[in-house]
């Protein structure tokens, strides 16, 4: 069994360094980034954390502890590839494709990809064997 909190935590990890890769986060960005959370994670999460709160919110608390303390993108990427070193072989493929959809989502949401993003992205496609769409 996946240990979900922390699997949330790396999705906002995750999440931000495509967002902040540039340096700045587009509101675009942060709008998907919400989005995702509430249409697409809250809805399948089954469980909440100590204060009754859906787990899935950890994703946007990450997300905004890091953008509050002006994290640099490669660190939350450093972070994030770690976990999926150790852990992307154990998690389900449902998750592994919601993890890269996450991102090209958050990429897609300013101007489409930029270059900086698409090599995240495919060094995220390695990590999560995850294959090309498209």
């Amino acid at each position: 069994m996946k240990n979900y909190k922390e699997f949330y935590k790396q999705m906002g990890n995750l999440l931000y360094s495509m967002a902040a890769i540039d340096g700045k986060i587009a509101p675009n960005e942060l709008k998907e980034l919400r989005r995702m959370v509430r249409e697409e994670l809250v809805p399948q999460e089954k469980h909440n954390d100590e204060f009754g709160t859906d787990a899935a919110f950890a994703v946007e608390f990450q997300f905004d502890v890091l953008e509050g303390n002006d994290a640099p993108s490669s660190e939350a990427w450093e972070e994030a590839k770690e976990y999926l070193k150790h852990n992307s072989a154990l998690l389900p493929e449902k998750d592994r494709n919601l993890l890269m959809a996450g991102a090209k989502y958050v990429a897609e949401a300013f101007h489409g990809i930029s270059k900086a993003e698409h090599i995240l992205l495919e060094k995220l496609r390695a990590l999560l064997d995850v294959p090309q769409h498209s």
